[in-house]
């Protein structure tokens, strides 16, 4: 009996842990949409399921943001509708390698926080593109941890493609449904 209590107490604690986390945003009048692409073609991973961006300013206790995913294009689209005044930037991509089912390694490419030279400066709420890249392998040497890099990408969809696929996922949120509308000229 004492070991059925516990197990169900950890599992518990367990399932309240893993749900909880940042609050949930109900009034997007003051946030902004962030997206970009990237073509994962040239590296280990085939399948991309986390892209993470990074809050470089102002200072905040919870900088990072994991936005959605989405296969579009011949590479994968990624966004989010949440993003507060600030600077962003890239951060993290994973991803896995599957032919029918994925592998159990987990591919991280991480793009680093090391100042935002390069980073989105959101000064009002509206629509801002974080680019378009190509990731790519980097020869190293045989003892060495892989590496890649970052380059702009050539076969990038349109940024009024992408808005438009993002589109059709706002319809909870009309604020942001209004916003892109107006990037695209159709206000």
């Amino acid at each position: 009996m004492f070991q059925r209590t516990f197990i169900a107490a950890v599992l518990v604690l367990i399932v309240g842990g893993c749900a909880s986390g940042g609050s949930k945003i109900t009034d997007f009048s003051d946030r902004s949409v962030g997206y970009g692409w990237l073509d994962i073609k040239d590296i280990d991973a085939n399948r991309l399921h986390s892209v993470v961006v990074f809050q470089h300013r102002p200072q905040t206790s919870e900088p990072y943001y994991n936005v959605a995913v989405k296969k579009f294009k011949d590479g994968y689209l990624y966004y989010s509708f949440a993003f507060p005044k600030g600077a962003f930037k890239t951060y993290s991509a994973e991803g896995q390698f599957c032919i029918g089912l994925c592998g159990n390694t987990i591919h991280s490419y991480s793009f680093g926080k090391q100042g935002d030279a390069a980073a989105v400066i959101i000064n009002e709420p509206g629509v801002y593109h974080f680019g378009s890249y190509k990731l790519q392998e980097v020869k190293t040497g045989l003892f060495e941890q892989g590496k890649f890099e970052a380059v702009p990408a050539n076969n990038a969809p349109t940024q009024k493609e992408m808005l438009q696929e993002i589109l059709k996922d706002t319809e909870k949120y009309p604020t942001i449904a209004k916003r892109i509308n107006q990037e695209l000229g159709n206000s």
